[in-house]
């Protein structure tokens, strides 16, 4: 079966969120894309030194749109540019981090990263560089 384009996402992950994402198995999201319950993610952040490493990946649960949020998490999404809230089925975490420029995504811009779609056989290729996971 021939990889299409679009199964799987990239999403760039800010350093303050990746705490709450491992813990809610959640993250709001700014970007429209074909999102779709079962969609697979790679998240991508800047380590310390400013390189952008993958810190895992995950499936797509649902999202969950703006009207639905608690007031609390609907302030949070105004005030952030956000449109709602991914909630993930499945989270891994990849220890340690793979680096981005290890990846067939090394070519790519960093700030492209985020929303690009990537191919199945990427993804495959990308998770099986990390050396261990840890999966939630």
């Amino acid at each position: 079966m021939p990889a299409s384009l679009g199964l799987a996402y990239v999403v760039r992950v800010k350093e303050e969120q990746e705490r709450t994402l491992y813990a809610r198995q959640s993250l709001y999201v700014g970007i429209r894309r074909d999102w779709s319950s079962g969609s697979k993610i790679l998240l991508v952040k800047k380590n310390t030194q400013g390189d952008s490493v993958i810190i895992g990946s995950a499936t797509l649960g649902k999202i969950v749109e703006l009207d639905a949020l608690n007031n609390g998490e609907k302030k949070l999404c105004l005030e952030n540019n956000w449109y709602g809230k991914m909630v993930f089925a499945m989270l891994a975490r990849f220890l340690p981090a793979v680096s981005v420029s290890e990846t067939p995504l090394a070519g790519k811009h960093p700030a492209l990263l985020h929303g690009l779609a990537i191919t199945e056989d990427e993804l495959s290729e990308i998770e099986s560089l990390a050396s261990s996971k840890i999966i939630t």
